[in-house]
C-alpha cells in the first residue's frame, strides 16, 4: 500500500510538473540575416560628401585660389581632386576601369564655384553609386594596387574613402588657415 502511495505521488508530480512546465516549443532557427559593407558604408561616404559640400560653402569664392604654399594645390584644386580621383580610383579597383590615358586638365582658375561643385558633387555621387553596388562577395575579390601590391577590391574601397579624408582635411585646413571657419566636424 505505501508502494502503490508512493507510486501515485510520484506519478502525480510527474504529470503536475510537466503543465507547470512550460512545453518546449521547437525553436525556429533564426532567419538568416545578411550584411552589405557596401550598403553600410554608403551612409558615411554620403555623410562625407555632405561636408566637402560645407566647406565648399565656407570658403568664399574670391578665395578659391588661396594655397598655404607655393607647392600646393589652390583650394579649388583640391575639390576638383576629390571628386575626379575618387572616381578613378573607384573605377579602378572596384570596375577593373584603368584611368583615361586622355582624360582632358580641368584648370580651376577657368571654372566657377557652381561648375566646380557641379563636378565634384557628380563625380562623388557616382562614386558612391559604384561603391554601395560591390557585394561582400565581390569586395572579398583580390586586385593589385596602384603600388602592384595583392590587396582586395574592400581595401580598394577603403583607400578611395582614405584618400577622401586625406584631401578633404587639407581643405579644412585650407579654409581655417585662409581666414574663415570651417564647418565642424560630425560623425555620422
Amino acid at each position: 500500500m505505501k508502494r502503490l502511495t508512493r507510486l501515485s505521488l510520484f506519478a502525480a508530480a510527474v504529470i503536475l510538473l510537466a503543465q507547470c512546465t512550460p512545453a518546449q516549443e521547437e525553436k525556429a532557427e533564426p532567419e538568416a540575416t545578411t550584411y552589405s559593407f557596401a550598403e553600410g558604408h554608403a551612409k558615411v561616404w554620403a555623410e562625407a560628401v555632405a561636408q566637402i559640400e560645407e566647406l565648399a560653402d565656407a570658403m568664399p569664392e574670391d578665395q578659391w585660389n588661396y594655397t598655404p604654399h607655393d607647392s600646393s594645390r589652390t583650394f579649388a584644386e583640391q575639390l576638383l581632386h576629390i571628386g575626379g580621383s575618387s572616381k578613378i580610383i573607384a573605377n579602378l579597383y572596384l570596375k577593373d576601369i584603368p584611368p583615361p590615358q586622355d582624360r582632358p586638365e580641368m584648370n580651376a582658375e577657368e571654372m566657377s564655384k557652381e561648375e566646380i561643385m557641379t563636378f565634384v558633387t557628380t563625380q562623388l555621387t557616382e562614386t558612391g553609386e559604384i561603391m554601395a553596388a560591390m557585394s561582400d562577395q565581390q569586395l572579398m575579390e583580390n586586385i593589385k594596387s596602384f603600388g602592384g601590391n595583392d590587396f582586395s577590391r574592400l581595401e580598394g574601397l577603403l583607400t578611395i574613402h582614405d584618400h577622401l579624408t586625406n584631401h578633404k582635411a587639407k581643405a579644412n585646413l585650407y579654409v581655417r588657415i585662409s581666414g574663415n571657419t570651417p564647418p565642424s566636424y560630425r560623425y555620422y
